[in-house]
């Protein structure tokens, strides 16, 4: 009942919090300008002596209780280093935690906070908008900062416009916190678009750096994964937090966060202070309301920056997928400007983005070309399929399959081209030369390999020895592999003896398709092989055939982690299996496999 309680609580404020629907009923703000004399509330000091203020923002709750306690908050041991910046959540429902946050770092004196925050409703006309006004909080009025405000808007990149700011929570949820815990402390609050560029926020962030003072704190108000379950959020967290840490600005706009700019803007400003190192915690808001089969879940990361240098450990996340035909009945859909992915990129598509590479086992040419082979499954997709891959954050695919060169070598080719035109990598061919491409991410190199077993004139020896060269030159091997017997639930004798020689010749990760139905994995010399993920999107009709899992992959110097995400496909759309479906399957599927969280396992290297 307890747990049903808060469940149902956290959906009601979530609700409400992203329509502000709060803020109105507190603030009475429903005009463009607030103009409102602060006699009867507060005449506040600066400097110069009184001011009063005649317009001004709200705090996003006027009323004390909902920030929770915070004396007790304050009593918090504080952090010794001196603080240059952060990220902080801007969602009410972890409220001890931001109040955590800011305790931290009340013991240091702090003159300006700068809130670097999206502009979630992407009002106003320009790109970074900045307010002028005010915040009346619980505790008084937290002032703006005029002169560092001033020094900002002399910048072309930079606007003052205070419309936006009226319930953009990115900053009101923060303006009582600071105020309690930084009384003496002035805000500039920014808001950034999600279409600012790297030069624009690494414009902000130079400027930022040229105009504070070193009793400056510069915050983030960002969000991380919205909408996705506990795994999934876990997974996308587990490669955001990565890329934040090592500072890896090349990736940070890619990231399955509410406001990359904010992030790209803060990273570059610390970096500019010498503040590199990252003091955090990362939580979400199932774990934090026991809500552990939520559908719905927000992740937060609370960090501090201090002096000292960023992490240089780059990770690399992976989600792979199975079988993947765009033809027959899938096609028809897609004709009726349907997407197959539509039901497994989940809201805004969050499932699908913040990774580094989404691959497919693309069963089949993108091609015009109608000559074809005479067989009983010869398949050939539209070239739009090539723009709904690009669309759908599908970035690498594998050719090695009995499929690609269903149209010959016209059909190959024209794939290739049209994959090429939307930037989508692919590898595999029935050359050795064709079947791997090599990938480079922060200072890292991955090599994806493709071969198809189903290919009876491949000499599967010259694969090992081609692992074997491409290890001494790569940090990590990652085979996709066409192979075993069409809808046979356990793999052969003949793929287990391939997986593991592809092992003991340097592979990482096997990634196998073909039989389209679900075979098991297997931990060979700490090292995983999924023998067959089953289909992904396709129109076969048998139950076996409908279901499928993708697996999610984090690469790191010690520790590869792995989730995974089963589903099945109903009518032709891949649909993520719920919470506690997916919990029942991966008790069975990960049964003999030492397993941290559910649907999650890691294997040290």
């Amino acid at each position: 009942m307890k747990k049903l309680l808060i469940s149902s609580i956290f959906i009601f404020l979530s609700l409400l919090f992203c329509v502000g629907i709060f803020q109105d009923y507190f603030t009475g703000i429903f005009s463009e300008k607030v103009s409102v004399n602060l006699e009867n509330l507060e005449t506040v000091k600066n400097n110069s002596g009184k001011k009063e203020y005649t317009d001004f923002h709200f705090a996003y709750f006027q009323n004390k209780e909902f920030y929770g306690d915070l004396e007790k908050a304050d009593s918090e041991i504080k952090i010794s280093e001196k603080v240059d910046g952060g990220i902080v959540s801007h969602h009410f429902l972890v409220a001890p935690k931001i109040a955590s946050f800011f305790a931290k770092i009340g013991n240091q004196k702090i003159e300006t906070v700068v809130i670097l925050g999206p502009n979630h409703f992407s009002a106003g006309d320009g790109d970074i908008l900045i307010s002028k006004y005010p915040y009346n909080t619980p505790w008084g009025v937290l002032e703006p900062d005029e002169k560092v405000i001033e020094e900002l808007l002399k910048e072309k990149f930079v606007e003052n416009d205070e419309f936006p700011f009226k319930k953009e929570h990115s900053i009101s949820s923060l303006a009582g916190f600071i105020k309690y815990f930084s009384p003496e402390a002035k805000i500039a609050p920014i808001i950034l678009k999600q279409n600012v560029s790297f030069q624009e926020a690494g414009l902000l962030a130079k400027k930022l750096d040229e105009i504070l003072g070193e009793n400056s704190v510069v915050l983030a108000s960002v969000d991380f994964s919205h909408h996705l379950n506990r795994i999934a959020a876990q997974f996308h967290d587990e490669a955001s937090v990565s890329v934040i840490e090592n500072f890896d600005y090349e990736r940070i706009y890619n990231l399955e966060i509410d406001s990359p700019p904010s992030i790209y803007t803060l990273l570059k400003y610390l970096e500019k202070r010498g503040s590199q190192k990252m003091i955090y915690e990362n939580i979400n808001s199932a774990v934090f309301s026991d809500d552990l089969d939520s559908e719905d879940v927000t992740s937060y990361l609370f960090s501090h920056f201090v002096k000292g240098e960023h992490r240089k450990e780059a990770k690399l996340s992976l989600l792979n997928f199975g079988d993947t035909m765009l033809g027959r009945g899938v096609e028809k859909i897609i004709k009726d400007e349907r997407s197959p992915f539509e039901k497994i990129r989940g809201v805004e598509g969050n499932f699908l983005k913040g990774v580094d590479f989404t691959s497919v086992n693309l069963e089949g040419p993108i091609t015009e070309n109608t000559q074809c082979q005479k067989k009983a499954y010869s398949f050939r997709f539209l070239p739009k399929t090539a723009k709904l891959l690009f669309e759908n954050k599908i970035n690498i695919a594998n050719l090695a399959n009995n499929h690609s060169f269903d149209c010959g070598e016209k059909g190959m080719s024209d794939t290739k081209e049209n994959l090429d035109y939307f930037g989508i990598n692919y590898f595999g061919g029935n050359e050795l030369s064709d079947s791997y491409i090599i990938k480079e991410v922060n200072d890292k190199k991955i090599a994806f390999v493709g071969i198809d077993d189903t290919f009876k004139k491949i000499n599967i020896n010259e694969f090992y020895n081609l692992i074997k060269d491409l290890k001494k030159r790569n940090n990590y091997i990652v085979v996709n592999i066409h192979w075993g017997y069409e809808y046979n639930k356990l793999q052969s004798k003949s793929q287990t003896e391939i997986a593991h020689k592809l092992i003991d010749s340097g592979a990482d990760v096997i990634i196998g398709h073909h039989p389209h139905v679900i075979q098991p994995m297997e931990i060979y010399k700490s090292k995983a092989i999924f023998y067959s993920l089953g289909n992904f999107v396709f129109d076969q009709i048998p139950k076996e055939t409908n279901e499928g899992f993708g697996v999610g992959i984090i690469l790191g110097n010690n520790i590869n982690k792995f989730y995974i995400f089963p589903y099945e496909i109903i009518n032709y759309q891949p649909t993520l299996f719920s919470y506690q479906e997916a919990e029942n399957f991966c008790a069975s599927f990960l049964k003999d496999v030492r397993t941290k969280d559910v649907c999650q396992f890691e294997i040290e290297i």
